[in-house]
Formats: C-alpha cells, sequence, structure tokens
C-alpha cells in the first residue's frame, strides 16, 4: 500500500470513529444500557456466581451455556473495571469498528485496487446501521473484528502460503467460534477461498485440516467446560433448538417477535402456550430437547406453512423485518436497499474475477440459507456488511468508469 493511500485510509478511519464518537455523545442520554443476554450472564460473572442465568426470571438459576462465552466474558471484564455504566463499551467498540473500516479499506485494495479499498472504507465509515452499531451491546461488532482480521491473514496466506498464517487464522476462528455460533463456516469457506484461487493440493488439504484443529483446540476448554457442567457434547452453545422453535411453529412469524411485536414467548395462542410451557420445567438440556420435539413436528406435519415461513424469512432477511421495532424507519430500512441495490451491481461488475470475491459470494449464500431455514433477525446479516460493502464499492467503481469522460468520448 502506497503512503498517500496509507495516509488516507487512516484519515478514513480517523472520521469513521469520530463519527460514531459523535453519534454516541449526541444520544448520550438515550443510550442503552442493556446488553440482553449477555449483559445478565456477565453481571452473574463479575459478581462471583459463575457463567450463569436465570433467563431473566422464568427459570431457576444455574449453568447456562445459552450464550457463546466471548462477549459475556469481555463484558464482565468491563463491570468489574468501570462498573455497570456501558458508555465506555460503547466507545470501545466504536474504536473496533475504526479497525473495521482499515481493514475493509486493506482488504478492498488487495482484491480488486485502490478506488475500490478506499471506497469500501469510506461506506462502512458513514453507513448509519455501522455509525450506530456500537451502541447496540451484541457480539456483531466483535465477530467483524475477527472476520476481517481472518480475511487479512487469508490474503497474507495467499501471497506467501507459510503455515504461520495458517496458525494465526485458527487462533482467529476460535475467538470467532467463542463470539457466534456460526463462525465454524468461516474455516470451511476459507479453504474453498483458496482452492478456488490457487487450485487443489495436497498442501491446501494439509493446511485446511491444521486450520480446522488450531481451531477446534480454541474452543476446547470452554467445550470441555461445558461437558463438566451439562453431561452432553456442547461445542459453544446450547440455544440452536430454541431459535429454530421461535421461527417454526404454528402462528410464527419466521422471527423471534409475534405479528404485535412482543417477543415470540408473549405472543403465543393461548391453547398453544398451554401445550408446551408445562413442559419447559427441568433444565437448559431438557428444554432444548422440548423445543426440538416441538419445532420438528411442525415441520413435519406442515411443511407447507414451514417452506411459507422460510420463503418469508428470506424476504425480511433481505429487505426488512415487518416485526422490528424499528421496521418503520426509514433510517434503519432505506440504506439497506441502497446498500444491496449497489452490491448486486458491483457483483455482476466483478462476475469475470468471481474467484476473487468468492470468500464473501459463499458467506453470503451460507449465511442465508441457515438462517432462511431457521429464524431472522436484522442483526444476524451484520456478518454480511463487509463482502456487501466491497461489493457496493466495485459497484460504484462501475459506474465512475462508465462515466468517466473517456467513457463518454469513446462512445461519442
Amino acid at each position: 500500500m502506497a503512503k498517500r493511500d496509507q495516509k488516507l485510509l487512516c484519515l478514513i478511519v480517523l472520521v469513521a470513529v469520530l463519527v460514531r464518537l459523535g453519534a454516541l455523545g449526541l444520544r448520550l442520554s438515550q443510550l442503552e444500557h442493556s446488553a440482553f443476554e449477555f449483559g445478565e450472564i456477565a453481571k452473574n460473572v463479575a459478581a462471583g456466581r459463575g457463567f450463569a442465568w436465570d433467563f431473566s426470571g422464568r427459570y431457576e438459576f444455574g449453568p447456562t451455556a445459552f450464550m457463546a462465552p466471548f462477549y459475556p466474558g469481555l463484558l464482565a471484564l468491563y463491570y468489574l473495571l468501570f462498573g455497570y455504566n456501558l458508555t465506555g463499551m460503547a466507545a470501545l467498540q466504536a474504536l473496533v469498528l475504526g479497525v473495521v473500516v482499515w481493514g475493509l479499506g486493506y482488504v478492498g485494495m488487495a482484491l480488486s485496487g485502490r478506488r475500490v479499498g478506499l471506497l469500501a472504507a469510506s461506506i462502512f465509515a458513514l453507513y448509519p446501521e455501522a455509525v450506530f452499531m456500537p451502541q447496540k451491546f451484541v457480539a456483531e461488532p466483535w465477530l467483524l473484528l475477527w472476520q476481517m482480521l481472518f480475511v487479512i491473514v487469508g490474503i497474507q496466506y495467499l501471497r506467501e502460503g507459510r503455515v504461520s498464517h495458517i496458525l494465526i487464522a485458527g487462533l482467529i476462528a476460535g475467538l470467532a467460534w467463542l463470539t457466534k455460533e456460526s463462525a465454524p463456516l468461516y474455516v470451511v469457506i476459507f479453504v474453498v477461498w483458496i482452492g478456488l484461487q490457487q487450485g487443489w493440493s495436497r498442501k491446501l488439504l494439509r493446511h485446511g485440516v491444521l486450520l480446522a484443529v488450531i481451531t477446534a483446540a480454541v474452543i476446547a476448554p470452554w467445550t470441555a467446560r461445558n461437558y463438566a457442567v451439562f453431561g452432553q457434547f456442547i461445542p459453544v452453545r446450547t440455544n440452536f433448538w430454541v431459535n429454530v422453535w421461535r421461527g417454526n411453529h404454528a402462528g410464527a412469524t419466521g422471527t423471534p417477535r409475534g405479528a404485535d411485536r412482543r417477543a415470540i414467548e408473549y405472543s403465543l395462542d393461548s391453547s398453544y402456550a398451554a401445550r408446551i410451557n408445562p413442559q419447559l420445567r427441568g433444565d437448559e438440556i431438557h428444554r432444548e430437547q422440548v423445543y426440538k420435539q416441538f419445532a420438528l413436528e411442525f415441520i413435519r406435519q406442515q411443511p407447507g406453512q414451514y417452506i411459507a415461513l422460510c420463503l418469508r424469512r428470506l424476504l425480511y432477511f433481505w429487505t426488512f423485518d415487518p416485526t422490528h421495532p424499528l421496521a418503520r424507519n426509514p433510517l434503519y430500512w432505506a440504506p439497506w436497499f441502497v446498500l444491496i441495490g449497489l452490491a448486486a451491481l458491483g457483483a455482476y461488475a466483478a462476475l469475470s474475477r468471481w474467484r476473487v470475491y468468492s470468500l464473501y459470494f459463499l458467506l453470503i449464500l451460507a449465511t442465508t440459507t441457515a438462517y432462511g431455514l431457521t429464524m431472522v433477525l436484522p442483526r444476524y446479516r451484520i456478518p454480511l456488511l463487509p463482502g456487501l460493502t466491497l461489493l457496493a464499492a466495485e459497484g460504484i467503481s462501475f459506474l465512475v468508469s462508465a462515466w468517466s469522460p473517456a467513457k463518454r468520448v469513446r462512445m461519442n
């Protein structure tokens, strides 16, 4: 990267961080000092009660594996150091997203060139959802950090092919898995991405196995903890079937909320609630099995309705979720449509170089499929923002090239 480009990229990063801190300052009195399940578990960890939770008073207090451990653990450390005011965590997350902006610039330049890199960094720096993201206390901003570092290491591996890059990538993938349960996809997609660009070889196979082993080794202590506590093999978290059920039962909307925008547990038909609620006594593992039973029962008995819910989820995932509290706010959904429109154009423009972007194409496909079959939330598409931003930058670059003065002269 040329020095001039380094300076421009650092300037974009500085603007990105200042914009996020400015947005935080403007909303400081309205800042939501709730970190949802993450925060409740973190408070128990900070208080010395362990990684435990009572599900907001619904069940008996006890050890949990309901959430991946990284973000609750980070929050617990923050609470111990600074108390229960989350303003500092929001500021820290603004800095983390500044690193993501830098990563997008680096990756864009490496994959496509100077213009795309600087455009991608600029788009993400000012994209409204990304500007306000530090004020939401969920794991996704940190997953974006791991994803960007993972791709950067992948680019270095493409250039040099060193085992050290695989070791670092495995460490990052493990941290990502401890942050979000969907992260194991990164390992598979990484190997396919390298294979599509450099060809398949025994070396790649060996390195792919090593990558998987290192990733598994990173999460192994947490997996061992889960086995010791619950007596079952739980790699990271337990709530897969809870979410499948939330999106798939009689009266479901495909999201974790009902048509009245309340949590689905409080929007159930009274007769259905009377049927399932008495069975939800017992520990976390038992409840997971109950939700599995009810979800699969619905899918087997109502396959047509299940398919309809899958199609609805795909629509919600790529447009907007009408059950979300912010669904009617244009600032929430309008920039998203602009972004995916530009990304679609960029995907077309980069079609001849599809292998370069295959990591992101595969991530988009896998994520869409997984959540389309289970349950959707708008924040579940946050991990797709880097890829969509890079493709949107390709789209803008295509438009600039198409309508440049030189192009118009040639057309005339």
